[in-house]
């Protein structure tokens, strides 16, 4: 029975971590998450009509907007960029997630440079690229409403 309880608590606390950067609810459907330092970014669908921005702790959501479905995307050598934007007064925060070709490999392959986060922009111009700090398959924007494509906007 002692050892049935370290290893109950072990699990917990292995539940806990991987399921922290995840700020959606239960009845929402995840369409892209990823721990940025100590935070956590999530972008949850509950409905066929919006998306809902998290950024924040569980329990200490910092900023949360809902917004329908503004995505752009475009291509790159070897893969591609999408971006979900979500606005606020003279704020833009816009959430993408990127695969791109990198450096040659002795094979002859090419490596491939993921790259996840948020852009924070004010009135057009890039105040801060927020990059997720760890990559999943969560980081991927998948899940969305529908929705019709708008033009994709550079930032850099």
């Amino acid at each position: 029975m002692t050892k049935t309880l370290p290893a109950c608590l072990l699990l917990l606390v292995l539940h806990q971590t991987v399921s922290a950067d995840l700020l959606c609810q239960t009845h929402e459907k995840v369409s892209f998450s990823c721990p940025v330092g100590t935070k956590s970014l999530s972008v949850c669908s509950a409905n066929d009509k919006t998306l809902i921005y998290r950024f924040g702790k569980p329990g200490n959501i910092e900023l949360e907007l809902e917004s329908q479905v503004h995505f752009s995307r475009t291509a790159y050598s070897g893969g591609g960029e999408g971006n979900l934007t979500f606005s606020r007064g003279q704020y833009k925060y816009v959430v993408y997630s990127s695969i791109s070709n990198g450096e040659w490999l002795e094979d002859g392959t090419r490596d491939k440079v993921e790259r996840a986060g948020v852009y924070v922009v004010q009135n057009g111009w890039l105040l801060a690229d927020v990059a997720c700090t760890q990559l999943s398959g969560d980081h991927i924007i998948r899940y969305l409403p529908p929705y019709e494509e708008e033009p994709f906007q550079y930032y850099d």
